[in-house]
C-alpha cells in the first residue's frame, strides 16, 4: 500500500476534497448529489476515523456528509455539525448570532488538515482480476487493516 500525505491549508481543504478525493480524483457530475457521485465512481463513503471524532461528538466510523464537509473545511472550522447545533441553539431562545458563534470551533487557523490517502500497491490488481474470492477477501482486509494501523 501507498499513502499520499498532504498538508492543507485553510480555504483549500474543501474544494480539494470535494473536487479530487471524494470522487475517486474525479469529478462530479453538477447537482449529483455527494453519495450518488461517489456510488457512481466506486468509492467507499468517507468514514470519521482516528481519535478527533469523539472530541467533536461524532462517532469514530460515522459516514461524513457534505454538510459535514462543509461546516468543517469550507466555512473554515465550524463544527461538522454546525447546521444542527445553531437549530437548536435558535429553538433555545438565542440570537441568531449568538447561535452562529455555537457552531464555530476555531477562530482562525492556517493549516486545517493532514490528508491521508491511501492505496493498493500497484501489484495488487492483477491479484484482485485474477485471485478467487478468498484472495480478494484477503486483500481486503489487510488494506483495511493496514489503514486502521496507519491512523493510530
Amino acid at each position: 500500500m501507498t499513502v499520499d500525505i498532504r498538508i492543507i491549508r485553510a480555504g483549500q481543504m474543501y474544494r480539494y476534497y470535494l473536487r479530487e478525493t471524494v470522487v475517486g480524483y474525479g469529478r462530479r457530475p453538477a447537482r449529483t448529489p455527494l453519495r450518488a457521485a461517489q456510488e457512481q465512481a466506486g468509492v467507499p463513503v468517507g468514514r470519521w476515523m482516528g481519535r478527533g471524532p469523539a472530541a467533536l461528538g461524532l462517532a469514530s466510523g460515522e459516514e461524513v456528509t457534505e454538510a459535514q464537509l462543509r461546516n468543517l473545511f469550507g466555512e473554515r472550522g465550524r463544527h461538522p455539525n454546525a447546521d444542527r447545533i445553531e437549530a437548536d441553539r435558535l429553538a433555545e431562545g438565542d440570537p441568531p448570532a449568538k447561535a452562529y458563534r455555537a457552531g464555530a470551533l476555531v477562530r482562525r487557523a492556517t493549516v486545517t488538515g493532514v490528508d491521508f490517502v491511501f492505496r493498493p500497491q500497484p501489484s495488487n490488481p492483477p491479484c484482485r482480476r485474477w485471485g478467487d474470492e478468498e484472495t480478494h477477501l484477503v486483500i481486503e482486509a489487510a488494506y483495511e487493516r493496514a489503514i486502521v494501523r496507519v491512523l493510530e
